[in-house]
């Protein structure tokens, strides 16, 4: 029987199928970006996972790769039924595809396992699969043995971010393909197919890349590098005149690469420095918006920094950029717009004015406290309140009086923390800046002693620690003797008793 041939049998119709799912969310929301779908049984989705994995701990598998790579092949030898199939689809489920996938395609090629059925038996789970390990597997096996028949079920898939990488394998390099697969996607697939777009000469994608195909919803310094090396940004920056886009593009890549963070950065780009002053020359040519202000102040501060000292600067070429920053961010025209955003009601228009307002060192604090009264729990608006310690009396004024501090005496819990914009969390945010302040906000701190979070706990115990023991309150002592024998979390409750060794 030949290999086109081989058919195989089809499940029931089933709609709980990723593809199924796929092409609903098609009919809905048109080919991509799709809305995120919260992970199901854990805070961390597989995405997410996949991500830090690729990106900072890969581990192989060989052990669960040998006894799937034989199923396959086992199966490529026989006409399947629909019994062996599922089985098969059960087994490829159980195993963690990022950490087999190599091991398995080793394997199949070491066995001569006959290519048109391993596409086919690829296909098949794709199609088919109900379980996330499943329809991976079956990108894998596209990804070894699939062609350009299989490119609308690869881009269908791979718009779910949870399957986008091994979408992408699959594509191989095809990058007209990842370029359209890159474009439906935000976060860590959006990672993953724009590193498979590194030295691409394709102009669309090159300017693409450049003026925000960098940009994804986890970390842009993860492709600001690509970006910049592929897309050519120090000769795009060279021209004599550029568009906006290609200059507010530019202002997030070096802006992501003069950043700490666990990618690329700018001093793996020689052309940095030069980029740098060729962004500078054209922001100063352009009307000041504020995100282009923010960019230039914050690049004045890397440039002035010890950080900016390993980069290969042309002689005097760093003093004409810290001079040609300073002048710019100086000028009248552009600090008006940033006060004009600090004073405009609508809230997301000031929350872009706060970080150009802290480049340019600009006192904002009656503003801050308008936009915090009317939204106490943004804990954005709370970081910028926290970390002036000129403002410390201030800050713990407001939280004593936003904060509902009485329903937040809840007693100990275990969990960690809360997520963001939060109550527990902006009373976390100005707790942990009390150690430096002895004798202030100890309401504030007595809350947190009791609140359900340990990190709030812990913050306060912190606190508490750091202060001369005559700055403690005298109530404190029997409350943190009281909370002892309750306390769930074994750091915190050690932390406890230290203290109270002082007393």
């Amino acid at each position: 029987m030949s290999a086109h041939a081989w058919r195989l049998p089809r499940p029931s119709q089933d709609r709980s199928t990723y593809l199924a799912r796929a092409r609903a969310l098609a009919r809905t929301h048109g080919p991509g970006p799709w809305p995120d779908t919260p992970p199901a049984g854990g805070l961390i989705s597989d995405a997410v996972m996949d991500g830090i994995r690729t990106h900072h701990t890969v581990r192989a598998n060989s052990d669960e790769a040998g006894p799937l790579a034989e199923r396959i092949d086992a199966l490529t030898r026989r006409r399947p039924d629909l019994t062996d199939l599922t089985a098969l689809h059960d087994a490829a489920a159980e195993v963690s595809p990022l950490s087999v996938a190599d091991a398995i395609l080793n394997d199949l090629r070491r066995r001569n396992t006959p290519p048109p059925r391993v596409r086919q038996l690829g296909r098949w789970l794709a199609s088919h699969g109900t379980r996330r390990g499943a329809v991976a597997i079956g990108l894998v096996l596209l990804g070894l043995t699939g062609d350009a028949r299989d490119r609308d079920l690869l881009l269908r898939l791979g718009t779910m971010e949870e399957l986008t990488l091994y979408a992408a394998v699959a594509l191989g390099s095809r990058h007209a393909d990842l370029f359209a697969l890159a474009q439906r996607v935000t976060g860590w697939g959006r990672i993953h197919t724009v590193q498979r777009l590194a030295g691409t000469t394709d102009e669309r994608i090159r300017a693409w890349l450049l003026r925000g195909g960098f940009r994804n919803d986890i970390l842009d310094q993860y492709l600001a590098w690509t970006a910049a090396t592929t897309g050519g940004l120090a000769d795009a920056l060279a021209a004599e005149s550029i568009d906006e886009d290609l200059l507010d593009g530019a202002g997030g890549i070096l802006l992501a690469l003069c950043e700490d963070g666990p990618a690329a950065d700018i001093t793996d780009y020689p052309d940095g420095p030069g980029a740098i002053e060729r962004y500078l020359h054209h922001a100063g040519l352009h009307p000041p918006v504020l995100m282009r202000i923010g960019v230039t102040g914050s690049l004045l501060g890397f440039v002035d920094s010890a950080r900016a000292d390993p980069l290969p600067w042309a002689p005097r070429q760093r003093v004409r950029v810290q001079a040609r920053a300073a002048t710019l961010t100086s000028r009248p025209e552009w600090r008006a717009v940033v006060q004009a955003g600090l004073e405009a009601d609508d809230p997301a228009v000031f929350d872009q004015a706060v970080r150009p307002a802290e480049q340019l060192r600009m006192r904002f604090t009656e503003h801050l406290v308008r936009q915090v009264r009317r939204r106490p729990y943004d804990a954005g608006l709370w970081y910028s309140l926290v970390d002036d310690p000129q403002e410390i009396d201030l800050t713990v004024r407001l939280a004593g009086a936003l904060l509902p501090l009485s329903d937040l005496v809840t007693g100990p819990g275990t969990e960690p923390g809360v997520g963001w914009n939060r109550p527990e969390h902006v009373l976390d945010l100005v707790v942990s800046r009390l150690d430096e302040h002895p004798g202030k906000g100890w309401p504030l701190i007595s809350t947190a002693l009791r609140n359900a979070t340990v990190r709030n706990r812990a913050m306060a115990v912190r606190a508490l620690a750091a202060w001369p023991t005559e700055t403690i309150p005298a109530e404190a002592w029997p409350m943190i003797r009281d909370a002892l024998p309750a306390e769930p979390d074994m750091n915190v409750r050690q932390r406890m008793h230290e203290l109270l060794r002082r007393r």
